[in-house]
């Protein structure tokens, strides 16, 4: 199910909302803080409600709701400025998530209403900023009453670039076709399978294999998809099993198959979709969910954090890649601006001055479209370098909270379990029997070779200390806190079992937890593994020096399967790559980072492969998935 409208939707979503053009604004409502109704008199004479539920839902429709007696305070502000203004057009901004209501009254405003991140409300006059649902500020967008407004940076339009543009965007990503055009396009996940289906291209390739026909494939689906959206006029609900599943304003080809309920219009779909998601239950929080939750909110925090971090390094540096770009303009600037101050000239005279600091001398001028920071007492080299230390420094830190935000993901894999109703009594399952090995992380290769993978500090040491022997391989992902990782060789096995050990060390490492799209691995030769540290230097407890020549995999996506298997006559349930699981299962599914809690898939794979839900738990990854492929299991 999803949870907001995507750009195409937003598409269809501004395409309802334009029959109000020539209609009145009446009354504002703020039923609460993330739901908004405007009251809309149509050029026909007929009254209309749009509902927009903040960061995700906007539609029309001829029902209210109950609505509160009394207007919030920031009602009351778009009904003093904004109550009885005409509206003369309703657009969507470019490609992205953001739907525009010009208005006028005695004078002109925009409406601004933002679906993507956590939403917004907007009210503009003259591109200056009346009052914002939620203030904020970002390097380049400061979103407060009084502050110039201005967008979030444009995503690339499909209806306005060439196939060289999307060719180029594309290739700059390390991971496959499929989710590079739901991230660099802002598509989505679902659209982006949609266009994959309709160009004929194979949604797993690697976005840098993409070749220019595959390009203008790409882009013809797009541009077709969003005019068939445009000439639609339609909604449609998606339902499997009776369950809801989506809710869009065209057929789509990756439903084939399952119930397309028809509605008049993209509204009225959206409508009867949010009203039949399900409803939170509310219960009473026992002290074992109160202590999940906590947990819960650590990592959010954590989570947020480092994407703080990592919006910062990537702005900064950005900055002082600017600086250096207009070294020309920039050094004029510095020139001009200390002649005056030398002077005893008024700075504001300065083209482009914003503002100035004289404590610490530093000056804010836009240059070009950009506005930045200068510190007078320094030279272009000089407020270039600042601009890169500072992003080195957030590099650093989210180095620090990347590793935090791992230790809060293990904690919470640990403590947190599925939580079940009092009422339900859970079904007893008897476990299969368990082997020698399974005190480690494990797999059996494509190739029928054991792979065994340290759980933690102390498991790496005794898997090293008890299991790495001659003729063995030792592998291991290139980031810090991967497990080390054993293959148990013998006759036939190649470098397709190193591969999939690189793959191992790799997904159940850190970089599941950081949800980062691929990382290299490497194997070498016991020899080459030691416990004894250069002189000076210092091992911890489950680190290994690796000496010589390391035979590296690059680029690994981090994905493993989960599935049922025969071992040695035993039934076991195994998590391990791709490849291995295809060659050894029959019944599996596929999985990499996403954002269900993995406790919750494992107790739905519990019940599919009918062993304890703690069987399950003790092979998944070490954070949340997404489910990209399912053999033999239907789950959600």
């Amino acid at each position: 199910m999803k949870d907001s409208l995507s750009s195409f939707d937003v598409h269809a979503s501004v395409k309802d909302l334009q029959a109000l053009a020539g209609g009145y604004l009446d009354k504002i409502y703020h039923p609460s803080l993330d739901h908004l109704v405007l009251t809309v008199r149509t050029p026909g004479g007929g009254k209309v409600f749009v509902h927009f539920h903040v960061g995700h839902w906007l539609f029309k429709t001829e029902k209210s709701g109950e609505m509160p007696q009394e207007p919030s305070d920031f009602a009351r502000m778009l009904r003093k400025r904004i109550a009885g203004a005409r509206i003369t057009s309703v657009k969507q901004q470019g490609f992205d998530r953001i739907a525009v209501l010009s208005l006028e009254k005695e004078e002109k405003y925009e409406l601004v209403l933002e679906l993507f991140a956590e939403g917004n409300v907007i009210l503009v006059k003259d591109d200056v900023i009346v009052q914002p649902l939620t203030s904020r500020a970002w390097k380049y967008r400061d979103v407060r009453a009084k502050k110039p407004f201005r967008y979030p940076p444009p995503v690339p339009d499909p209806m306005t670039i060439s196939a060289d543009d999307l060719l180029t965007i594309v290739r700059s990503s390390d991971t496959d076709l499929v989710r590079t055009i739901a991230t660099k396009l802002n598509t989505g996940g679902r659209y982006s399978e949609e266009i994959c289906a309709r160009s004929g291209l194979d949604k797993a390739t690697k976005a840098k294999e993409l070749d220019d026909k595959g390009s203008s494939r790409i882009l013809e689906a797009i541009r077709a998809l969003r005019k068939e959206i445009a000439e639609s006029g339609k909604g449609y609900v998606v339902t499997k099993d009776f369950a809801i599943e989506d809710v869009v304003p065209v057929r789509m080809r990756i439903y084939n198959g399952l119930s397309h309920q028809e509605f008049e219009t993209f509204s009225a779909a959206v409508e009867s979709y949010i009203e039949r998601l399900p409803k939170p239950k509310k219960e009473k929080p026992n002290r074992a969910q109160v202590d999940l939750e906590k947990l819960r909110r650590k990592l959010a925090q954590q989570e947020a954090a480092a994407m703080k971090l990592q919006d910062q390094a990537r702005e900064t540096q950005i900055v002082g890649d600017f600086i250096f770009g207009n070294y020309g303009e920039v050094s004029r600037v510095l020139a001009e601006a200390n002649r005056k101050i030398s002077d005893s000239e008024d700075l504001k005279e300065l083209p482009g001055f914003v503002s100035y600091d004289r404590r610490n001398a530093r000056l804010t001028v836009r240059i070009e479209s950009a506005q930045i920071e200068l510190d007078l007492k320094e030279g272009v080299e000089g407020n270039a370098r600042r601009h890169y230390e500072n992003a080195k420094k957030a590099r650093k830190k989210l180095e620090g909270v990347i590793a935090a935000l791992a230790e809060a993901r293990r904690e919470l894999d640990q403590y947190g379990k599925v939580v079940v109703e009092e009422s339900e009594t859970p079904e007893r399952r008897e476990p299969t029997k368990r082997l020698w090995f399974e005190r480690f992380r494990w797999f059996v290769s494509s190739e029928g070779a054991i792979v065994l993978g340290g759980k933690d500090a102390k498991g790496n040491d005794l898997l090293v200390k008890k299991h790495l022997d001659a003729g063995d391989r030792y592998a291991h992902a290139d980031v810090h806190g991967a497990p080390s990782v054993v293959v148990k060789m013998r006759e036939g096995i190649t470098e397709q079992t190193l591969h999939e050990a690189c793959e191992f060390a790799v997904a159940t490492s850190r970089a599941w937890s950081a949800k980062i799209g691929s990382a290299a691995g490497y194997w070498v030769l016991p020899e080459q593994v030691s416990k004894t540290p250069q002189s000076g230097e210092y091992l911890a407890k489950g680190a290994f020096v690796i000496r010589g020549k390391r035979n590296y995999s690059d680029k690994l996506e981090i994905k493993l399967g989960v599935g049922e298997i025969e071992f040695e006559g035993n039934r076991k349930i195994m998590c391990g790559p791709e490849r291995a699981i295809k060659a050894c299962s029959k019944k599996f599914v596929i999985i990499r980072p996403g954002e269900k809690n993995k406790d919750a898939v494992a107790k739905q794979l519990s019940d599919v492969f009918e062993v304890p839900i703690e069987e399950i738990q003790s092979v998944m990854p070490p954070g949340d998935v997404e489910i990209v492929e399912q053999v033999g299991v239907s789950i959600s």
